[in-house]
C-alpha cells in the first residue's frame, strides 16, 4: 500500500517526497520489522520505541515514524508526528482498509458484566444465522478457530489484522470487550463502533488509573469511536453511567431495573436455575427465560436486549438466543459430580462483583454459603479489604486464600484482606495454599450448602512470582469431588 494512503487523516511533518512509496507492513515491533516496512517508534508503558531507531534503518526499512526528530541515510523518510502512539493505529486502520467501517461492532465496557454480556449477544446473533466474531476476556472466536486471549482487548496490530481477517472470512458482527486500559492507551482508536455498552463502574485498576475519575474518563472515550448513527446504551442504574445520557451526541438506549429506562424488567423471578422476566421494550414485551442466576445477570440480559434493538434484530430472535444459553465460563459456572451441594466457580475479583454473586445466592441459600475467595498480587491494594468484608458480610464461612499472588508474598496479602474484617467479623479461616483452602471449604459443605469460589473464574493458571503454573478451579472442585464421592461409596461398601 502506498505510505500517503497509510497516512491519510494523520498530521505529520516530512521534508521528504513520500508520493508513490509502497509499503509491504506497519509495525511498532523492532524485532518484526523488514525491508520496505514503516517503523512506528511508538513510546510504550515500559519500552520507548525511538530507543530502536537506528536497529531498524539498518533492517533497511523504507520509513521511520517518530515524535521527535533524528538522524537517517537518504534513502529512508522521516516522518514526525505529535504522538505515535495515537497515530499508530490510525495508519494500521488505513493499511487494512478500515475493517470496522464495513464490519457491525458492537463494544461493551464497564467494571463488570463484559464478558456475560458479549457471550449474550454472540448468541443472540447465533440464533439470527448473523455470522459473529468475539473478542474478549476468555478467548478471541473467530469463524474456525479460537485464539487465547492475552488482554481483553488486544493491541492495534493484532485488532486490525483480527479485523480485517473477520471481513475476509465472510463474518458481519464483532462483539469486542473493551477495557479502560485499551481505550486509554489508544489500542482502539481505529475501530468504529456501532453499538458501545457501558456496563457500571466501580472501583478497580486503580493501581493504573490512580483515581476513579480517570478510570470513568477512559471509559467514556469508547463512545467517541460511534459510527454515525451508532447507539450508546447506558446501565441507568449506575448513577455515573446513567449521568451520560445528556452528554453523549449520538443515540441512546437506557436499560435498567430500579430506574425508568428505554429497557426494562418487570416480573422478575430469581433460581438457582436461572431467572425469568418479561423485558418492556421500545418494541413491546418480550418474556424472557435464561439459565443465568442472579439479579446482576438480568441486568446483563437487559443490555443485551437493548444491544439487540439499536441493530434492529427481531424480539422472537432475542428471545431464543438469551433462552438457549446456558452459562458463560467461570461466571458462577456450575460443577456438578453428584453432590447433594452447589458448587460455583466464579470470576469475581472486585468488591462490587463479590457483593454481587454473594448477595444474590444469600437471597436463595436454603442453608450455608461458603465462599473462597484471595486477591491478586501486584494489583491494587484498596480492595482487598473491602472484598473480605463482602464476603464475610453475604456468607456463613469464609476462607481466605491465594489468588495469583505475582511478586508479593501471599500470606501478605492475605493480611492486607484480613484487615478488613478483623475485629468485625469471626466466620473466616486463612488457609494460603489455594488448593487445601478448596479442600477444606469442600469438606465443610453439607446437602443444600453453596461453595463459592471466587476470583480466578476461567483462568487455568496460577501467577507465582515470574512463574505461570497450571491450575483450573474447575478442574481442581471436579477432581476432589470425584475423589470425596468415590470414597464415600467405598464406604458404603
Amino acid at each position: 500500500m502506498l505510505l500517503e494512503r497509510i497516512l491519510n487523516g494523520i498530521n505529520f511533518k516530512t521534508d521528504d517526497v513520500i508520493a508513490g512509496l509502497d509499503i509491504h507492513n506497519v509495525t511498532d515491533d523492532s524485532r518484526a520489522v523488514g525491508e520496505g516496512d514503516v517503523f512506528v517508534a511508538v513510546r510504550g508503558y515500559s519500552v520507548d520505541g525511538h530507543k530502536f531507531i537506528d536497529e531498524v534503518i539498518a533492517k533497511k526499512v523504507s520509513a521511520v515514524i517518530a515524535e521527535k526528530d533524528f538522524a537517517v541515510p537518504g534513502n529512508v523518510k522521516k516522518i514526525l508526528v505529535s504522538d505515535t502512539r495515537s497515530a499508530f493505529p490510525m495508519m494500521l486502520d488505513n493499511f487494512y482498509k478500515q475493517p470496522s467501517k464495513a464490519l457491525k461492532v458492537i463494544g461493551v465496557t464497564g467494571t463488570n458484566g463484559k464478558t456475560t454480556i458479549t457471550y449474550l449477544i454472540e448468541n443472540i446473533l447465533r440464533e439470527a444465522h448473523e455470522g459473529s466474531a468475539v473478542i474478549g476476556t476468555i478467548n478471541y472466536r473467530l469463524k474456525n478457530k479460537v485464539i487465547p486471549s492475552k488482554n481483553t482487548t488486544p493491541g492495534p496490530r493484532q485488532l486490525q489484522a483480527m479485523l480485517a481477517k473477520i471481513l475476509k472470512d465472510g463474518m458481519h458482527y464483532v462483539v469486542m470487550e473493551v477495557s479502560s486500559h485499551s481505550l486509554d492507551q489508544h489500542r482502539v482508536d481505529g475501530v468504529s463502533f456501532d453499538a458501545a455498552i457501558f456496563t457500571n463502574i466501580t472501583g478497580e485498576h486503580l493501581d493504573y488509573h490512580k483515581t476513579i475519575d480517570d478510570y470513568f474518563k477512559a471509559k467514556v472515550l469508547l463512545f467517541d469511536r460511534l459510527k454515525d448513527g451508532g447507539a450508546a446504551i447506558l446501565n441507568n442504574d449506575d448513577e455515573r453511567v446513567g449521568s451520560l445520557k445528556g452528554s453523549i451526541n449520538k443515540r441512546v438506549i437506557t436499560y435498567g431495573i430500579k430506574n425508568a429506562s428505554d429497557v426494562t424488567a418487570k416480573n422478575i423471578r430469581l433460581s438457582l436455575d436461572g431467572s425469568a422476566f418479561t423485558a418492556e421494550t421500545p418494541v413491546g414485551p418480550i418474556d424472557l427465560q435464561t439459565r443465568l442466576i442472579g439479579m446482576h445477570n438480568v441486568s446483563n440480559v437487559l443490555a443485551a436486549v437493548a444491544a439487540s434493538f439499536s441493530l434492529g434484530i427481531d424480539p422472537e430472535t432475542v428471545k431464543k438466543g438469551i433462552g438457549s444459553m446456558s452459562y458463560v465460563p467461570g461466571r458462577l459456572e456450575p460443577v456438578e459430580a453428584g453432590q447433594g451441594f452447589k458448587v460455583f466457580v466464579d470470576y469475581a475479583h472486585t468488591e462490587d462483583a463479590l457483593n454481587n454473586i454473594l448477595s444474590l445466592l444469600r437471597d436463595v441459600a436454603k442453608k450455608n454459603i461458603i465462599t473462597v475467595f484471595g486477591c491478586g498480587g501486584n494489583r491494587d491494594r484498596k480492595k482487598r479489604p473491602e472484598m473480605g468484608k463482602a464476603a464475610c458480610k453475604f456468607s456463613d464461612r469464609v476462607i481466605i486464600t491465594s489468588d495469583n499472588p505475582r511478586f508479593e508474598e501471599p500470606r501478605q496479602i492475605i493480611d492486607e484482606i484480613e484487615g478488613g474484617v478483623r475485629g468485625q467479623f469471626t466466620n473466616y479461616d486463612i488457609v494460603v495454599d489455594r488448593l487445601q483452602a478448596i479442600e477444606k471449604a469442600l469438606s465443610m459443605a453439607r446437602d443444600q450448602d453453596i461453595v463459592v469460589i471466587a476470583g480466578k473464574g476461567h483462568e487455568d493458571y496460577q501467577i507465582i512470582k515470574d512463574k505461570i503454573m497450571p491450575f483450573d478451579d474447575r478442574k481442581v472442585v471436579l477432581e476432589i469431588l470425584k475423589r470425596s464421592l468415590a470414597g464415600a461409596l467405598n464406604t458404603n461398601k
